[in-house]
């Protein structure tokens, strides 16, 4: 199946087990929409089209599109390759397929994502300190490079984050849920993913500027203690994440004496920010991700 967009036309490609078939096209089912693997006939390059469900199809995903076009400079966002398809531009194509009004076309992403590779037992046994202190450095400026500007992702989590092979950049996903300062509030606010989010969400959810500070606290650890197999050890080996839900800001999280051991061996400060944001009582009193940014730039080698 072809698919013109502008004036590129791209094609539905098959499940990569059954590349013949191709009346079978490939997608992945999430929680609020369908993403489809697509090709641009033209270049070859391969792209995401992200098609919401009916409950989730809403202009709020337009407007934060055109408003993100303000921060093309951040590299974890990579807006400037994002196209919203709305009626004003893509009339035809909606009248065709209504089911593709306010869908989200992007490039592919082919490298895993923070939460994969924790699933991965052959890169959890080869996850260094050095690539840990680099994968946390370039997480923590990305999320402080936001909180600076007032912007929360507002759902900060392993799936959401993509490193690039070299630990040095990361790339966040999932971009439609983000606060943006003067931005109308979306019908639906972000209340975060389970693994991450704060036990006392005030009604704004992590719809707000300090929106990602738990989560990024939580991110942030997972990655500075992945590579102690200690820590490992005390996380089941399909765990998307190091707290499961109902561990979080408690004193029964089974891995938690080694995480702050962890953390303490790294650097002090690093513990320090960490218990600040388990022990808050709201997001507010979570430390900023510059703290965070600040701490790792002088942490030392083990």
């Amino acid at each position: 199946m072809f698919l013109p967009i502008g004036e590129t036309v791209f094609e539905f490609l098959p499940h990569p087990s059954f590349p013949g078939e191709k009346e079978n096209v490939f997608y992945l089912e999430g929680g609020t929409a369908f993403l489809y693997k697509v090709l641009n006939v033209d270049t070859g390059a391969p792209y995401a089209l992200k098609v919401f469900k009916r409950g989730f199809r809403m202009r709020q995903i337009a407007t934060l599109s055109a408003a993100l076009a303000r921060y093309e400079n951040l590299p974890a966002l990579r807006v400037e390759q994002r196209q919203c398809i709305t009626r004003a531009r893509d009339a035809e194509l909606i009248r065709t397929y209504p089911e593709m009004e306010y869908a989200i076309l992007m490039p592919w992403i082919s490298t895993p994502s923070w939460a994969g590779l924790l699933l991965n037992p052959q890169f959890s046994s080869t996850y260094t300190f050095e690539q840990a202190r680099t994968l946390a450095r370039a997480t923590a400026s990305a999320l402080s490079a936001l909180e600076a500007r007032g912007i929360a992702h507002a759902d900060i989590a392993g799936s959401n984050l993509v490193p690039a092979a070299d630990k040095q950049q990361v790339q966040l996903l999932d971009l439609e849920n983000m606060y943006l300062p003067g931005l109308p509030p979306p019908q639906k606010k972000s209340q975060g993913t389970p693994g991450y989010q704060h036990q006392r969400l005030g009604p704004d959810g992590q719809w707000c500027p300090e929106g990602d500070r738990f989560a990024g606290a939580i991110l942030l650890t997972e990655m500075l203690t992945w590579w102690n197999a200690r820590v490992r050890a005390r996380v089941p080996e399909d765990a998307e994440s190091l707290f499961r839900p109902e561990e979080l800001q408690t004193q029964e999280a089974l891995c938690l004496p080694v995480v702050r051991d962890t953390l303490y061996t790294l650097s002090p400060r690093l513990l320090e920010l960490f218990d600040q944001a388990w022990l808050s009582r709201t997001l507010e009193e979570c430390p900023p991700l510059r703290a965070w940014a600040a701490a790792l730039s002088s942490i030392r080698n083990t």
